[in-house]
C-alpha cells in the first residue's frame, strides 16, 4: 500500500484504490499503473463532483429557478452517495446540503417576483381592454376605420405577447377582461361591417361575384364525383369572396352554390359506399391489433393497416365518423402499447424508481450500525467522524422530502 499525499485516499499494492469517507471504502482498481497515476484518476473524479458542486453554488446565489435548483441537487446527492471519487466528499455533501437549505427562501423570493410580474401583466390587460372599449364606443360616422382597425389588432396583438409570459394571471380575473375585449372587438367589427355594407358597389361585386361561383359550380355537374375536388377549389374562392349587404341575398347564393355541391357529392355515393366496405374490411381484417401486446408488431400491424387505408378514396361524410373512429381505436391502443413501452424504458424514471432517496437511507443505516459497533470499541474519534457524516446524510434526507 502507497502513502499519499491526498488524506483522503490511498492505493494498495495490486491498484486497488480507496477513499477515506468516513471509513475507508474501495472507489475502484487499476491495474499496471503506478499508484501516483492510480490515485490521480480518481482525484479528477472528485474534481469534477466539485465543480458541479461550485456550479450549483453558483447558480443559487444567481437565483436559478428553484425548480432547476432541486434537481441539480437530487442529482448530485445521488452522484455523492458512495462515489468512485477520492477528495474530500463529506464537505461536497455539506455544501449541497447548505444550498438545500436555502431554497425553501430563495422560492418565496421568486414566488413573490412572479406575483409581483402577473400584478404588472394585469394591470397592462386592463389598459388594452379600457382602449379597445374606447375605440369600440366610437361615433362610426366620425371614426377613421382604417387607423382604428390596425390600433385594434396592434391591441390584440399586445394581449397575445401578455398571454405567452410565464407570469400566471388569476383565471376569473384574466376570463372577465377578454370577454370584455373580446366583446368589444366584435362591436367593432360589426360597425365596421355595417358601415362598408353601405356602399352600393361593394355589395353588387358581392353579389357578382358569388353568381359567377354559383354558375361555375353548376357547370360542373355532368363530371359527378369527378368534379369535386374543382367544387373544393371553388368552395375556398367562396370563403375569400365579400358578403352581400342583405343577409337573405348572401344565403340565397349560398343555398344555391351548396346545391350544386350536394348533387356532386350524391354522384360519388356509389363509389363511396365500395370504399366504406373496402374500409370495413379492412378493419375487420386488423381488429386483432388491439389485443396484440407486443408494441414492434403492433405498430408493424399498424403502418400496414394504414398504408392500406390510404390506398382507399373517401367515403361519405354520414360514413366519416363512425369508420374513423374504429381506425382511431386501433390508433389508441397502439399509442398507448408505445407510452408504456417508453415510461417503462426511460432511464430518468428507471433512475427515480431505484431512487436516490433509498440509497441515502441505506448509506444512514450503514452508518449507525458503525457508529454502534465504533461506540462498543470506545473509539470517540471514529464515533465523532460518524456521527457528524450520519447527521449531514440526514440533513440531504430530510431536504429531498
Amino acid at each position: 500500500m502507497s502513502e499519499s499525499k491526498n488524506p483522503h485516499g490511498r492505493v494498495d499494492a495490486d491498484g486497488t484504490v480507496w477513499v477515506k469517507d468516513g471509513d475507508w471504502r474501495s472507489v475502484g482498481q487499476v491495474v499496471g499503473a503506478e499508484p501516483v497515476d492510480a490515485l490521480a484518476f480518481y482525484e479528477s473524479r472528485f474534481v469534477d463532483l466539485e465543480s458541479q458542486v461550485s456550479l450549483l453554488e453558483q447558480r443559487s446565489k444567481k437565483s436559478a429557478p428553484v425548480r432547476d435548483l432541486i434537481a441539480a441537487v437530487e442529482k448530485l446527492v445521488v452522484a455523492l452517495t458512495d462515489a468512485h471519487a477520492v477528495g474530500d466528499l463529506a464537505s461536497l455533501r455539506t455544501r449541497v446540503g447548505a444550498v438545500a437549505e436555502t431554497l425553501g427562501d430563495l422560492k418565496s423570493a421568486q414566488d413573490a417576483a412572479n406575483q409581483a410580474a402577473s400584478e404588472e401583466s394585469l394591470a397592462r390587460r386592463t389598459v388594452i381592454v379600457d382602449r379597445a372599449e374606447a375605440i369600440a364606443a366610437q361615433d362610426p360616422e366620425k371614426t377613421h376605420w382604417k387607423n382604428s382597425s390596425t390600433e385594434m389588432a396592434a391591441l390584440f396583438q399586445q394581449w397575445q405577447d401578455e398571454q405567452k409570459l410565464p407570469h400566471r394571471v388569476p383565471r376569473k380575473v384574466a376570463d372577465e377582461l377578454w370577454t370584455r375585449f373580446r366583446a368589444a372587438r366584435q362591436s367593432f367589427d360589426k360597425a365596421s361591417r355595417a358601415y362598408f355594407q353601405t356602399k352600393g358597389k361593394a355589395d353588387k361585386d358581392a353579389k357578382t361575384a358569388k353568381t359567377e361561383l354559383c354558375e361555375r359550380a353548376e357547370a360542373l355537374a355532368p363530371q359527378g364525383a369527378q368534379g369535386i375536388p374543382a367544387y373544393r377549389r371553388l368552395l375556398d374562392e367562396w370563403k375569400k369572396a365579400p358578403r352581400a349587404a342583405q343577409r337573405a341575398v348572401d344565403n340565397q347564393l349560398w343555398d344555391r352554390f351548396k346545391l350544386a355541391g350536394d348533387a356532386l357529392y350524391n354522384a360519388g355515393s356509389e363509389e363511396w359506399a365500395a370504399n366504406l366496405a373496402a374500409k370495413t374490411e379492412l378493419i375487420q381484417r386488423f381488429a386483432h391489433v388491439t389485443k396484440e401486446n407486443d408494441v414492434a408488431v403492433a405498430k408493424k400491424l399498424l403502418r400496414e393497416l394504414h398504408t392500406a387505408w390510404d390506398l382507399i378514396g373517401q367515403v361519405a361524410k354520414a360514413d366519416e365518423r363512425a369508420i374513423n373512429a374504429k381506425l382511431s381505436d386501433i390508433d389508441r391502443h397502439v399509442r398507448g402499447l408505445e407510452a408504456e413501452h417508453l415510461d417503462r424504458t426511460n432511464p430518468a424514471k428507471v433512475g427515480r424508481r431505484e431512487g436516490f432517496a433509498a440509497q441515502v437511507e441505506q448509506s444512514i443505516a450503514q452508518l449507525e450500525a458503525e457508529i454502534a459497533a465504533a461506540t462498543a470499541s470506545n473509539d470517540s474519534v471514529q464515533i465523532a467522524a460518524l456521527t457528524a457524516d450520519l447527521d449531514a446524510k440526514k440533513a440531504w434526507l430530510s431536504a429531498l422530502n
